[in-house]
């Protein structure tokens, strides 16, 4: 007997993205392997967004809502409260404007078939960088090298490549935090502080715009790179963000994380928690760049 396509829900937020919206869904659409069901919250659009949303709706292709501008990671997990009525067996982030190889979600699949249903499993891949016509930036493999623990203090998942299970998603909705930085940091803390498993597929399995309409994005000019290190100095507030989870998860996260969670809390006061998040054997990012401004960050009592 011929084994049955997973179910899997892509919820997607959108906000002015009429440009290339239709390219996204199309290449979602067009799965293989796979039954995919879309289900986009659009954030208060003002171009036509909204009128191509409800055109794909009407032919059966998506399911769309709007409400208050709430912003990506807010939209997003209100989009995850909604993905709680739906049965299938997993869930994937899509942003509004990339392209998907035609085999990215089966090839998550693939990894998180290997877990059981009940415990907490998310799968994240690297990108291509291309510009807004689709033409090659860069290759953005993820680091084989970088231990879960670095990126549960600096994460390195790019929402739109995530894939988890509903095991992980009942979690992540049980509780809303107050600040979560974004949602796709927040939900690979979840998953880690309670034991759950994590798949980090170094290999890009779709192609990330970087254009002007960016909310979000990687560059690789001078400019871009000085904003990504003042956002990891002074935008990603990572103890506020770990205080949250202890808020939510403290009495139920596995002690390695528990430990981590306390020294990133307490490590203004105490001079050994700061040497010990600065020990290399701890956190390693394997990327001096970002070795740096993370050393800088700590020494500066800014993580």
């Amino acid at each position: 007997m011929e084994k049955s396509m997973k179910k899997i829900l892509v919820i997607m937020p959108t906000y002015n993205g009429e440009k290339y919206l239709t390219e996204q869904l199309e290449s979602i659409w067009h799965q293989q392997g796979v039954d995919v069901t879309v289900l986009v919250r659009d954030d208060g659009s003002q171009d036509g967004t909204q009128a191509l949303l409800e055109q794909y709706q009407r032919e059966g292709k998506l399911t769309w809502y709007t409400g208050a501008h709430l912003h990506v990671e807010k939209g997003v997990f209100d989009l995850m409260k909604r993905a709680q009525a739906y049965d299938v067996d997993y869930i994937s982030f899509a942003d509004q404007d990339d392209v998907w190889d035609a085999d990215k979600l089966l090839v998550a699949t693939q990894f998180l078939d290997t877990v059981q249903d009940d415990t907490p499993a998310l799968y994240y891949c690297g990108q291509r960088l291309v510009d807004g016509e689709l033409n090659p930036i860069a290759d953005h493999s993820l680091n084989d090298r970088r231990t879960l623990t670095t990126r549960f203090v600096l994460s390195d998942f790019a929402g739109c490549t995530g894939v988890f299970n509903k095991a992980l998603l009942r979690e992540v909705v049980s509780f809303e935090p107050d600040y979560m930085l974004m949602h796709d940091t927040w939900v690979l803390k979840v998953c880690l502080c309670l034991g759950g498993k994590v798949f980090v597929d170094p290999k890009p399995h779709m192609d990330y715009r970087q254009h002007g309409g960016n909310t979000v994005g990687l560059g690789r000019s001078l400019p871009a790179y000085m904003k990504q290190v003042d956002q990891y100095l002074n935008v990603y507030h990572v103890e506020k963000q770990i205080r949250e989870l202890v808020r939510g998860y403290g009495d139920r996260m596995v002690p390695k994380y528990r430990r981590l969670a306390k020294m990133i809390c307490e490590y203004r006061e105490n001079p050994a928690y700061k040497k010990k998040l600065l020990d290399r054997r701890v956190v390693d990012f394997h990327a001096k760049g970002l070795n740096l401004t993370y050393w800088l960050k700590v020494q500066l009592n800014r993580l």
